[in-house]
């Protein structure tokens, strides 16, 4: 018997005695035998696999054992491990499985599957002959595990390099895409081919999240992790997949609205979604909450809502995590246009030579209009209380039982609290 060479890694190269390669070349002209019991235990064994129906699939599923079992007959008659370019079909099949939804732990299970299925017929092949046997167990058993090692990781590092190749497409696509929602977002032609190419509904609608990160800053690394954290933490078990960005020290991720669902309904439902975010249970961040909007101009809109709120709430100092934009979507309106504002201004200078009154006013609709409430928390009589009212409706000439009233007057105090001040649109 011949002793085997070995590779300069140091396993034991393919080396067949004269009396054992007769044996391995009438095994390998059973191949397709191999292959079918290969096919059929990895079809058995590993559910994603069991799960596949596509024609396509099975046959390159098929083909793939095909090609392992031709390398390993291969280099035991060739007496050499495979070669880069051998190994090169593999690894193109291995990258396909990305494209297909295989996951990488399911792929090596049925390679390892496959292996020991393949080694098991090689073994029946040489059970009734002693010396053949002793040879296989000997001398071969290394180098099997050595093929086994050298397959399994042209797998797995072809796989990973089409995940990362992948990864890095869709990442610059989505940064395409955001660029475009912020700078053009009159390019609905280029926003419509970047999303079907990230494989998202260009017309479908979103609902923008702004997170205030606790580490602000262009090219702050933290940033970026706290956007992947929160995209992933969001993004489980969510179809269609969540978009992320940063934007001035915020990270903005838009959630889609199921068709055919309410919008209402489905902010409810991100409400309490983000209630259970770590990040926000902790009061490590601060999210807002926008509107749903569809195309490149509603995805603006529904961020520059989000960030917006998170401004109002900052400048109200109200203590909270989550502020939905449609607690405050009235009054905001009515104090982007500044001659509205201007006039929400000037009702309140009506009341603002008496001091107690425009306190008055302001508890009044803190507490709901509660009138007990209200006089509680300022500690008057309830008779008091009642004076001030009426002086107030007197001074505006209003009556503070008509809507109209309430909301413009809600809207005045809301800029009030906020100290009047023009706040920068953080999405422009």
């Amino acid at each position: 018997m011949s002793k085997p060479s070995r590779p300069r890694d140091g396993s034991a190269s393919p080396m067949l005695s004269r009396q054992l390669r007769p044996t391995v070349r009438a095994l390998s002209q059973q191949g397709e035998n191999i292959v079918s019991r290969v096919y059929t235990a990895v079809r058995a064994e590993v559910a994603e696999y069991a799960a596949v129906r596509d024609a396509q699939v099975l046959a390159e599923i098929e083909n793939m054992i095909r090609i392992n079992v031709g390398i390993w007959f291969r280099a035991l008659l060739d007496g050499r491990p495979p070669d880069a370019e051998t190994l090169r079909p593999v690894a193109d099949l291995a990258r396909r499985r990305v494209h297909q939804g295989i996951p990488m732990t399911s792929l090596l299970h049925s390679f390892r599957v496959g292996c020991t299925v393949l080694w098991q017929a090689f073994l029946d092949g040489v059970q009734h002959q002693h010396s053949a046997r002793d040879e296989v167990l000997l001398r071969l058993s290394p180098y099997m595990l050595y093929h086994t090692d050298l397959l399994g990781q042209t797998i797995s590092h072809a796989y990973a390099d089409e995940q990362r190749r992948g990864e890095r497409w869709q990442s610059r696509l989505q940064h395409e895409l955001c660029s475009i929602v912020f700078d053009r977002s009159e390019d609905r032609e280029g926003f419509h081919e970047r999303a079907q190419a990230l494989g998202i509904d260009p017309l479908g609608r979103r609902i923008a999240l702004a997170f205030a990160l606790p580490t602000p800053g262009p090219g702050d690394a933290g940033a970026e992790d706290a956007l992947e954290t929160l995209t992933a933490q969001l993004g489980a078990g969510a179809e269609p997949r969540p978009i992320g960005t940063l934007r001035r020290g915020h990270a903005l991720i838009w959630m889609a609205v199921p068709s055919g669902e309410n919008s209402v309904h489905r902010e409810r439902l991100l409400s309490s979604q983000l209630a259970q975010l770590p990040a926000l249970r902790g009061r490590s961040q601060v999210a807002g909450l926008g509107l749903a909007g569809s195309g490149p101009q509603g995805w603006r809109l529904s961020a520059e809502q989000a960030l917006r709120v998170l401004d109002i709430g900052r400048r109200l100092a109200t203590p909270a995590p989550l502020f939905l934009y449609s607690d405050y979507v009235l009054d905001d309106t009515a104090l982007q246009s500044r001659n509205v504002a201007g006039y929400l201004e000037s009702l309140l200078e009506l009341i603002a030579p008496e001091p107690h009154l425009l306190e008055t006013l302001d508890c009044y609709f803190l507490q709901r209009r509660q009138r007990k409430t209200v006089a509680d928390s300022l500690g008057i009589h309830p008779n008091t209380l009642a004076y001030r009212l009426q002086r107030i409706e007197a001074l505006l000439k209003a009556d503070l039982d008509k809507l109209s009233w309430q909301s413009r007057l809600s809207a005045a105090l809301l800029m009030r609290r906020m100290g009047r001040g023009e706040s920068q649109s953080l999405a422009a």
